[in-house]
């Protein structure tokens, strides 16, 4: 890896060095301030040696339990300091972590828990009981809250190098079963490496921690801080981070580096984020496409990043800086990584036309867990550029290499922020009684976009309730996969407004009209 030098980075390749030498540098500094919320009223501030000691005392008590590859499940609040130093602990141990988000339903928790064979689960009082009403007899569970931390850091594990296995995250599966992408060492440290490069940020920095931790958007939001000694700053859920209250939440923390969707600015309905927020340096958007007023209005003043990059590659690997008044791109490839415009043939397209985004290089995950086929489909051997990522991307390439996002090829969309196979939500519908045929699309644009589903009965007469169909999603897809409009069909029509291709769906023979 060709990281430079600065702040040491150039040899690190596995994630959790970079914490130990900012633990050597900056012992004394903030590492994670969780300031007072709707769920605490106290602020809470760990050192990076505290937080060290912290991560090494519950190490020291799952280390048994571990071998290569090995994973282990976490699921915590994100207001917990207990969740920042479960992460590193797993690292340490010479295991990989994979985080359920405790707003998922109790199906997603068996899900993960059963497809990721987590050798461990560290949770408290309230993710004990779902755990073992999710079923999850033969996973070892952990309460934080009751450990007997051993003596002493864990011991040093021998198979640890760049192949082993980070972390695991799962994302919307078309069958509605969460599908996990697995990720090494040597990927995510590339990416941090070249954050340290690029973005030059020092421990004087504040860095907001928004993300839930279940998504891949969070791991750069705290490493993006760990890596130069910088202070992560989490925000409460509930309270901060839609609406208004985001802005004066920013400002009294002082953040200097927000990594948001550009969705959530928009909600802000801030007029003037320049004066509002004096001390945002960085802006650092990605998770969707970035709309040109957004990018004029909150770029003035201090740097705007947009970053672009699937699951399946590591967090981030294309990024531009936008300046106002600029068309909107995606970038360049991060160190490390290439990309090329392919056709369904998977041969390069002309320069200016317009084909699928293909990425290779260090990034690239290892593939999908238990899903061989899947991880052949999505990561295929390109005759000329090796083992590649398909993103399902429509994409063009300037002649100075910059890249234009122009929206998807398949059925994925995104979703204020979030990964939505709209086949996850339409399987489970499938699932649900009275229910014929099933399809999903977005409607609207930005912070005012919709989630519908329209459903052909299996009797028309006595169709199924609406309410019922939302309340059976909610027990097995995570909240932002639930449709808030519907609508019956008495067939399926090939298209829905005129846009979605729905060859994968069974089609009826007769067109019916959307009501």
């Amino acid at each position: 890896m060709s990281a430079g030098s600065n702040n040491g980075a150039d040899d690190v390749m596995l994630l959790h060095s970079f914490f130990e030498r900012a633990v050597e540098r900056w012992p004394g500094r903030v590492a994670l301030v969780l300031p007072p919320g709707r769920n605490h009223s106290e602020r809470r501030e760990f050192t990076y040696s505290g937080l060290l000691a912290l991560a090494d005392a519950l190490a020291g008590t799952f280390s048994h339990l571990v071998a290569p590859d090995s994973v282990v499940a976490i699921l915590l609040p994100r207001t917990s300091e207990q969740l920042f130093a479960a992460q590193l602990a797993v690292l340490r141990a010479g295991a990989a972590y994979t985080c359920i988000d405790p707003a998922s339903p109790d199906d997603q928790v068996k899900a993960i828990l059963e497809d990721s064979e987590a050798a461990a689960l560290l949770t408290d009082a309230a993710g004990l009981a779902r755990a073992r009403r999710a079923g999850s007899g033969a996973t070892r569970i952990f309460n934080i809250m009751e450990i007997q931390p051993p003596a002493g850091p864990p011991a040093p594990v021998p198979w640890l190098g760049p192949d082993s296995l980070a972390y695991l995250i799962y994302t919307s599966g078309t069958t509605g079963r969460p599908k996990g992408v697995m990720t090494e060492h040597r990927s995510i440290a590339n990416l941090v490496a070249s954050d340290i490069l690029e973005f030059s940020l020092g421990p004087e920095d504040r860095v907001a921690q928004g993300s839930s931790h279940s998504y891949d958007s969070s791991i750069e939001e705290i490493w993006l801080a760990w890596a130069v000694g910088a202070a992560v700053i989490v925000m409460d859920d509930e309270a901060l981070r839609l609406g208004p209250d985001l802005v004066p939440w920013l400002r009294h923390e002082r953040i200097t580096v927000l990594c948001p969707p550009p969705t959530l600015l928009r909600t802000t309905s801030c007029k003037n984020p320049q004066g509002a927020l004096p001390d945002l340096r960085l802006l650092y958007v990605g998770g969707e496409a970035l709309p040109g007023d957004v990018a004029d209005s909150w770029g003035r003043g201090r740097r705007l990043v947009n970053g672009y990059g699937p699951t399946e590659c590591s967090v981030t690997c294309l990024r531009a800086d936008i300046t106002e008044g600029t068309p909107i791109t995606i970038g360049r490839p991060v160190p490390g990584m290439q990309a090329w415009v392919l056709d369904p043939a998977l041969d390069e397209v002309p320069e200016g036309a317009q084909g699928e985004l293909c990425l290779g290089g260090i990034g690239l995950a290892r593939g999908y867990r238990h899903s061989p086929e899947l991880t052949a489909q999505k990561f295929p051997i390109h005759p000329s550029f090796g083992r590649i990522y398909r993103t399902g991307d429509l994409v063009h390439r300037e002649a100075d290499g910059r890249y234009f996002f122009h929206g998807r090829i398949d059925a994925q969309v995104k979703l204020r922020g979030y990964r939505v196979e709209l086949e996850a939500i339409e399987a489970r519908l499938l699932d649900c009684a009275g229910v014929r045929e099933a399809a999903c699309h977005m409607q609207g644009e930005g912070s005012k976009q919709t989630l519908v589903a329209f459903i052909v009965p299996e009797y028309l007469e006595s169709p199924p309730s609406f309410g019922d169909l939302a309340a059976t999603l909610q027990l097995a897809l995570p909240a932002y996969m639930v449709p808030q409009r519907w609508g019956l069909l008495e067939e399926l029509p090939t298209t829905l407004g005129g846009k979605l291709d729905r060859k994968r769906l069974p089609i009826l023979e007769t067109a019916a009209r959307i009501e």
